[in-house]
């Protein structure tokens, strides 16, 4: 989902072709949902339910961490692949991320024993496979955690999932401040079901 940034999630940057680029379309706030405790759409248990092929609509900050907060728009496309009866979740991504074209796969494993999916990532960009996050669904929403380093500083991050609709699905990457410990959302991914004419 490259300009690689050294972390546990590289997905910053990657290149492919794709989707039309919105050059220069910024905003002040990104949208993203207030509270993922209160799931408003299906439970999610697992990634059975992204099956498919997903318009996606991404906001990113243009520097993650700042005081200022200028927020990048840009349109991408996936496609999810449910193998295992369901232990292995595949997404093969196109379009652009930081007005920079991007082509990138995730993989997501998960181990019954531990309760615990497992991310990986590979791009066109940073073509090393790179683990990213682990955690799990509960209350219909996923929560993942992992580490990243950004600009030369290493961030404990955090990933959320949840449904909105059948056909929309939302995600969020966030930083935690070091200091404060509060979060800061720095990307955002709204997906929008793809349906077949």
């Amino acid at each position: 989902m490259i300009m690689h940034i050294k972390s546990v999630f590289t997905f910053a940057g990657t290149a492919a072709a794709g989707l039309s680029l919105c050059v220069g379309a910024w905003a002040e706030t990104a949208p993203r949902i207030e509270s993922f405790e209160a799931s408003t759409g299906p439970q999610m248990e697992n990634f059975n339910l992204l099956e498919g092929v997903w318009s996606v609509e991404s906001h990113s900050l243009k520097n993650r961490m700042a005081d200022e907060e200028v927020w990048l728009e840009n349109h991408m496309e996936t496609t999810y692949r449910i193998l295992l009866d369901g232990l292995i979740a595949i997404n093969d991504t196109y379009g652009t991320f930081n007005d920079r074209p991007m082509h990138g796969i995730m993989m997501r494993a998960y181990d019954p024993d531990k309760d615990e999916w497992q991310f990986h990532w590979m791009s066109k960009g940073y073509p090393h496979l790179t683990e990213q996050v682990r955690g799990r669904f509960e209350n219909g929403v996923g929560v993942f955690y992992g580490v990243e380093t950004n600009q030369g500083r290493e961030f404990r991050m955090r990933f959320r999932w949840k449904m909105i609709a059948d056909d929309h699905a939302f995600w969020e990457q966030a930083y935690e401040d070091p200091e404060t410990g509060a979060w800061q959302v720095n990307w955002t991914l709204g997906l929008r079901r793809k349906y077949q004419e």
